[in-house]
């Protein structure tokens, strides 16, 4: 079948399906444009899902929505490479934007209750856990100065590197979370050792672990 053949209408809304990175769902059906985008759920549900549950996870999409804009974000969190993290204290309550999550437009809202579960790794290499306490690590040994040092001379040209930030959730729709962080040292240090994320990264980590731990809450902006 050639690129431009015609295609079924979408099994959800019946509307025309055109475009490229489009969404399929279980039984091998393509979603429309506007259906696709407002998808936001783990790969293994895509797999066997039927449009009627994805009409359901629409209407929890639309939920979502209003439950962001009727949250007071006092903080957000833009500065960490692929994610963003905001939070409502007061109205116990988080959001998080990243690419596998596929919710930019709509970003998915979790009650600190929804949360159970944290896991911080480097690579395949775990720094920190929920069951973890002091401060939450972003390197081991003498790794820490070799990237600050790399940082100070600015030369991380080749230097990638990545974290898995691990969540899980009672959220019916991301019941497992791997948020993957790719990073270059100037990226996490700062050029020439001043800026990077690493201290908003240290502190969205800790507000989620404490969450789960059932401690205070703070953010330091």
């Amino acid at each position: 079948m050639g690129l431009f053949s015609k295609k079924d209408a979408c099994p959800v809304c019946g509307g025309e399906v055109k475009g490229l990175f489009l969404v399929k769902i279980g039984d091998k059906k393509t979603l429309c444009k506007n259906c696709s985008r407002q998808i936001s759920m783990s790969k293994e549900l895509l797999k066997t899902a039927t449009p009627e549950f994805i009409e359901e996870h629409l209407d929890y999409r639309r939920e979502n929505a209003e439950k962001y804009a009727a949250h007071n974000w006092t903080v957000k969190v833009t500065s960490i490479v692929g994610l963003q993290f905001g939070l409502d204290e007061a109205g116990r309550a988080i959001y998080l934007i990243h690419d596998d999550l596929h919710d930019e437009d709509n970003p998915v809202v979790f009650s600190f209750d929804q949360i159970t579960g944290y896991e911080l790794l480097r690579g395949k290499k775990k720094l920190d856990g929920m069951e973890d306490t002091g401060q939450i690590p972003l390197e081991t040994g003498l790794s820490a100065l070799g990237g600050v040092a790399r940082a100070l001379k600015n030369d991380d040209s080749t230097s990638t590197d990545c974290f898995h930030l691990k969540l899980t959730t009672t959220d019916p729709y991301w019941k497992e979370i791997d948020l993957k962080i790719s990073f270059t040292d100037s990226q996490l240090y700062g050029t020439f050792g001043i800026g990077g994320f690493a201290g908003d990264f240290k502190q969205v980590c800790q507000i989620i672990k404490s969450i789960i731990r059932k401690e205070p809450v703070h953010y330091i902006g």
